[in-house]
């Protein structure tokens, strides 16, 4: 999967943040109404499988997202 960039639309950096953010999650919106036309990695496949299966293995060292996420979000801190 190549990674590049792809220009702004026209008139893009005319909207106000709050119009550029709409505009993105509209954008997203439509990606992901077919998810299985967006290409994943091998590796995260690969990874998404192994981290599973230590999860099935012993799920007593899973964490909930949600702790998972304060304790990143307080690492950017």
């Amino acid at each position: 999967m190549e990674l590049r960039m792809i220009a702004e639309p026209a008139g893009f950096e005319t909207l106000s943040k709050a119009d550029q953010i709409r505009y993105v999650q509209d954008l997203w919106d439509r990606i992901i109404d077919s998810p299985g036309d967006v290409p994943v990695r091998e590796s995260h496949v690969q990874l998404a499988a192994s981290r599973l299966s230590a999860f099935r293995l012993d799920p007593t060292h899973a964490r909930p997202a949600t702790e998972v996420i304060d304790r990143l979000s307080s690492k950017a801190r």
